[in-house]
């Protein structure tokens, strides 16, 4: 009898946990949840209200006006967002982030939305480097997990990078001349540019990027809708308003 009533515990318990971890994965039918980092103007930042707002936060607004459904936005790392993604916690993430062969190995992407290639930033006063060709044995910083990570882990020793997990302290870092220039966005660059000053681009766009909506590859539906909201935005022209208001 006593073997049987442990016998009858564990099994309770086993189910339990099995129903447990079976109900934590669905989100709420009516709402969208947007996966990005606030750390990235125009695209994605926190307002003066902090509030997080931006060219993507637009356009994902726009998507889940569309399908009938409440957006939420979750703020997270950069290099979190495919976990996300793909442990069901976000729908989408909308975080400037560039396709390429090795993310869409696990996620799929939306139609391309923006062009963004990367450039460098380094302070206004600097005259020796005027291009990324300029950089082999400089101090660069980059935001982890980005095409602009990627880049400099494919030009330069380890030891001249710096990564940062928001990039806003690489902008801080590059004022007090601790690291010597910044790849980067384009977009991000020039933005970061007009609102702080006291740096400049240099040596134009090296790379050709475009941005996608990233989707778990478990929900193509979603990802049909989000290709049909985006071609319904640049017909209406409801997309060239959110280029003018942010760029």
């Amino acid at each position: 009898m006593k073997k049987f009533f442990i016998y009858a515990v564990l099994c309770c318990t086993i189910f339990a946990l099995v129903v447990t971890s079976g109900c934590a994965g669905p989100k709420e039918a009516d709402k969208l949840v947007m996966g990005t980092n606030a750390d990235f103007p125009p695209f994605e930042f926190r307002n003066e209200d902090n509030e997080v707002d931006g060219f993507d936060v637009d356009i994902a607004k726009a998507i889940a006006e569309a399908l009938g459904k409440e957006l939420v936005i979750e703020d997270m790392e950069f290099g979190g967002l495919t976990q996300a993604l793909n442990s069901n916690r976000i729908d989408i993430a909308v975080a400037g982030i560039t396709i390429t062969d090795e993310r869409l190995l696990e996620v799929d992407f939306s139609e391309p939305y923006h062009f963004a290639g990367q450039t460098v930033v380094v302070r206004e006063d600097e005259e020796e480097i005027k291009s990324v060709d300029d950089l082999d044995g400089k101090i660069v910083a980059v935001q982890l997990g980005t095409t602009g990570d990627m880049e400099a882990e494919e030009r330069f020793p380890v030891e001249n990078i710096r990564q940062y997990n928001k990039i806003n302290e690489g902008f801080l870092d590059l004022a007090n001349k601790r690291v010597d220039a910044i790849i980067i966005d384009v977009p991000v660059a020039e933005r970061y540019i007009e609102i702080k000053g006291g740096c400049k681009t240099v040596g134009g766009v090296f790379t050709e990027e475009y941005f996608g909506i990233a989707v778990s590859k478990e929900n193509p539906e979603l990802l049909e809708e989000v290709d049909r909201v985006l071609a319904d935005l640049k017909e209406s022209g409801k997309f060239d308003e959110f280029i003018n208001k942010w760029f």
